[in-house]
């Protein structure tokens, strides 16, 4: 199956900046084992290239700039705009690039979460495969998280969506049938919504298990 992820690269950053960060969050530099990373290209790393092809949807100049350096390969979807897009825009800019790349399932992950496990994203990949009629959620003791994994016959109903809503907003409807796979680690489903969550992960990320 042909499988792709969107990094979400489109937020706001108001917690962050109103905590005491500075610019963009998704620039922050996270403190791990191989130095120095900006955080949403730490978002990129984490993702197997081997069963996910990459995609990123952004509207900063700056971050699109750090995307298209980033390893492994990530195709950049910029948003243009003056300020931050609805979280709607940046779920429907993802689900047009899916339907255009002919993937039979589409990942969304928050450019903000950059530690979840290899292996995690790719029993998500095992789950779909097995029975892709229905959506996937990384989730840790049962509760249900990012990332989440559509099958393409969702891409019309990401598509739909309006204002603030993301594609949470069809799994509570109940639109499609959810299956949760757990994750690895707690420590997978940290986002970071302001510097001291940065500082958490950089603790994490030179701690956790190779």
């Amino acid at each position: 199956m042909n499988l792709g992820c969107i990094v979400m690269a489109s937020g706001q950053g108001r917690r962050f900046r109103c905590a005491g960060g500075a610019g963009s969050k998704l620039l922050a530099e996270l403190d791990g084992p191989a130095g120095r990373t900006p955080l949403v290209a730490q978002a990129v790393a984490s993702v197997p290239a081997d069963r996910y092809e990459i995609a990123a949807v952004t509207w900063e100049p700056e971050v699109e700039e750090t995307l298209a350096r980033c390893a492994p390969a990530v195709a950049v979807i910029g948003q243009r705009a003056d300020c931050p897009p609805q979280r709607s825009a940046t779920v429907r800019a993802g689900a047009v690039y899916a339907r255009e790349c002919g993937w039979d399932g589409l990942l969304y992950l928050p450019g903000d979460q950059p530690l979840v496990n290899s292996e995690s994203f790719r029993a998500l990949a095992a789950a779909f495969e097995a029975d892709p009629s229905r959506v996937y959620r990384l989730s840790w003791n049962g509760v249900p998280g990012s990332p989440v994994l559509f099958p393409a016959h969702a891409i019309p109903s990401l598509m739909a969506l309006q204002g603030n809503d993301g594609g949470a907003s069809l799994l509570r409807a109940g639109v499609f049938g959810v299956g949760c796979v757990e994750a690895r680690y707690a420590f997978e489903m940290l986002d970071v919504d302001e510097p001291a969550d940065l500082h958490r992960a950089a603790a994490l990320s030179r701690a956790r298990p190779a």
